[in-house]
């Protein structure tokens, strides 16, 4: 009987479980892709033990600390598995069943029969069917939670994992604070402080964990409300520090802004998370068919809490305040509306929807299933697409990452241009960088290409991915760059085809570059430059630089760098610039400890041929205490365009 009763315990678990599996099978597949680069990259900041103390704790994105699902996550799975994908994928597919799990305890706990009006919610086990309905209303939940439209990208996405570890430890603290309830045990109570607390180190929303216990309490268990008051205090804490020390975020997509509009974000959230409603269509699903499925799922459920409420019932508006507190936090972020964000607060909805459909008898059963088949439809059809999506997305970034890192290390110390990148393969494939991963740093856009792709300032914009046009050329021809293609699966040499249309489009090379500070370009520096410095490079009184000469008139010479205090103490300097005996132009410092942008438009008389040595001299120079050298001024880079 005993292997009977086991085997029954793990078919009912199971089930669930393989319906989720079932439902986000294409996740389990998915390759990394955009933020989950920059987690990827935190092995590369240990260096010491010491370092173990920022990169678990210092403040990161948006002034994240997200110890528990980001930073050790990436971290301990990166330095064991590297960039290899499928064990983080395993993890969070792990960690979810365990949610199936906690949620079936839960919602089978939440919707026995009780006798009414006690406080504490006494179990009244001998009620008919009071065992039957929650077993079914258990293994309902968490196949309705787990088909949530909001679930496709917290699991499929590494990155998002914080949505699934953040449902883990509230649920386990939920269930924990349940079992303290029904038995008095003292132990269940300090373990869900303990989970609690750990709940912090996965995610923000963490801090409205004491307003689930605080509702519970208030609609069910009275006698509990105080022990639950005490969980606000850290939640509190939590928050003033946050505000205190995080400075607000820059992004827009992530300041707060209060106001009228929160009803319009809450009515948005409630619309994805029971209807998986789109403004546009994204697949054979019309528009109206999501919208039909969030009002019509809207007002069975309102029916079913007003039959519930009416009766003295209150357990429903527990349900729909589990979506209200979790979704609150977020109203705010009214430029950046998330789908994943729904990840926690669904789950009070599944549980809401389990239960009424278990409830249901004769007419309303059929009316019942019948929207639960539309919700799953709906729902798990936005899933597939988004996986869909999300899986094409990350394998081309696959592709290219595992390409470059195949080629030969002759290929890897090269310049590598990228050809064929468009807007959408830019943000998610080199913004993050993944090529740091692998030891390349020398990446950049085929000039030209750059003129495709959104700037996103406030991302820090594509600057670190663009190279000059007359730069690109020069490393092409004498063999220090390469054009790679992505094409298919394969990563394809064109750099030969790139340099016939360079040929045919002379203009393209008409623009050069020279960064003095970078090692790069060594062999483009004349005499006389001291060794390079954090972006920047000291020149002697006269220092000269190659470049190559302008193809046409109008032309302008850019110029940076850094005018030190001492230079200018006993007055103004002037520095001058002039190529092959022609003066290109001369300009007057004065401001001590200024970073100079100089500009001058290149004289006739230097336009065609090859290249042209360009000439610095500094009117005056100066020695530091214990350096023997004599320093004139700094140089950052020289543009030709």
């Amino acid at each position: 009987m005993k292997s009977a009763s086991r085997l029954s315990t793990v078919l009912y678990h199971g089930f669930p479980m393989l319906v989720c599996l079932g439902i986000h099978w294409l996740a389990l597949r998915m390759w990394f892709y955009g933020d989950d680069f920059a987690w990827l990259g935190l092995r590369l900041e240990l260096h010491s033990p010491r370092d173990l103390i920022h990169v678990l704790f210092g403040a990161e994105a948006q002034g994240t600390v997200r110890t528990i699902s980001e930073r050790m996550f990436f971290l301990v799975f990166s330095s064991i598995f590297g960039m290899e994908s499928p064990p983080f994928r395993i993890w969070v597919f792990l960690t979810q069943f365990g949610n199936v799990v906690l949620l079936m305890k839960i919602t089978r706990r939440l919707t026995l029969a009780y006798a009414r009006g006690s406080e504490a919610a006494t179990l009244n086990r001998d009620h008919e069917g009071a065992v039957s309905q929650p077993v079914a209303a258990g293994l309902i939940a968490a196949i309705l939670w787990s088909a949530n439209a909001g679930l496709a990208t917290a699991i499929g996405w590494s990155a998002a994992y914080n949505e699934i570890a953040l449902a883990f430890f509230v649920l386990l603290a939920f269930h924990l604070f349940l079992r303290h309830i029904d038995t008095g045990e003292r132990k269940y109570l300090i373990w869900q402080w303990i989970v609690f607390l750990l709940g912090f180190g996965a995610l923000e929303l963490n801090v409205m964990y004491p307003a689930l216990v605080a509702g519970y309490s208030l609609c069910c268990a009275r006698p509990y409300l105080r022990k639950a008051l005490f969980l606000f205090i850290p939640s509190i804490l939590f928050t003033a520090l946050h505000f205190i020390f995080v400075p607000s975020p820059a992004d827009p997509y992530y300041q707060m802004r209060f106001g009228s509009n929160l009803a319009a974000m809450f009515g948005s959230y409630w619309a994805w998370a029971v209807g998986a409603f789109r403004k546009t269509s994204v697949d054979w699903r019309p528009v109206w068919l999501g919208f039909f499925a969030a009002v019509s799922i809207t007002l069975a459920l309102a029916l079913f809490v007003w039959r519930k409420v009416r009766g003295g019932d209150w357990r429903p508006v527990f349900m729909l305040g589990w979506f209200v507190a979790m979704i609150l936090p977020v109203l705010p972020l009214q430029n950046h509306f998330t789908e994943y964000y729904v990840t926690v607060p669904s789950i009070g909805l599944a549980m809401l929807g389990a239960w009424a459909l278990t409830e249901g008898r004769g007419v309303t059963l059929l009316l019942a299933a019948s929207l639960t088949a539309l919700y799953l439809t709906v729902s798990i059809t936005d899933i597939h697409t988004v996986d869909t999506y999300n899986y094409d997305r990350a394998r081309t970034v696959k592709y290219l990452v595992k390409g470059l890192e195949s080629l030969p290390k002759a290929e890897t110390t090269k310049t590598i241009l990228l050809a064929g990148v468009d807007n959408d393969f830019f943000w998610r494939a080199l913004y993050p960088d993944p090529f740091r991963l692998i030891g390349l740093k020398q990446i950049f856009l085929v000039p030209g290409s750059e003129r495709d792709i959104d700037p996103h300032p406030e991302l820090g914009g594509i600057s670190r991915f663009v190279i000059a046009p007359g730069q690109a050329a020069l490393a092409l021809k004498s063999r220090q760059a390469v054009v790679f293609r992505l094409e298919g699966r394969q990563l394809r040499d064109v750099s030969d085809v790139y340099l016939k249309q360079m040929g045919r489009e002379p203009d393209r090379t008409a623009v050069d570059w020279v960064n003095v500070a970078d090692p790069e370009y060594a062999d483009r520096l004349g005499p006389v430059w001291y060794p390079a410095e954090k972006g920047f490079r000291w020149m002697a009184q006269k220092a000269s630089v190659k470049m190559e000469r302008p193809k046409k008139p109008g032309q302008i010479l850019k110029i940076t760098g850094y005018c030190p205090a001492a230079l200018v103490e006993k007055g103004p300097v002037e520095v001058s610039f002039r190529a092959s005996g022609v003066a290109i132009g001369t300009a007057t410092l004065k401001k001590p400890d200024e970073h100079f942008e100089l500009q001058f438009a290149v004289p006739s008389d230097l336009v065609g041929g090859s290249t042209m040595d360009v000439e610095i001299e500094v009117s005056r120079t100066i020695q530091v205490a214990g350096d023997t050298r004599l320093l004139g001024l700094t140089f950052g880079t020289f543009t030709l365009q």
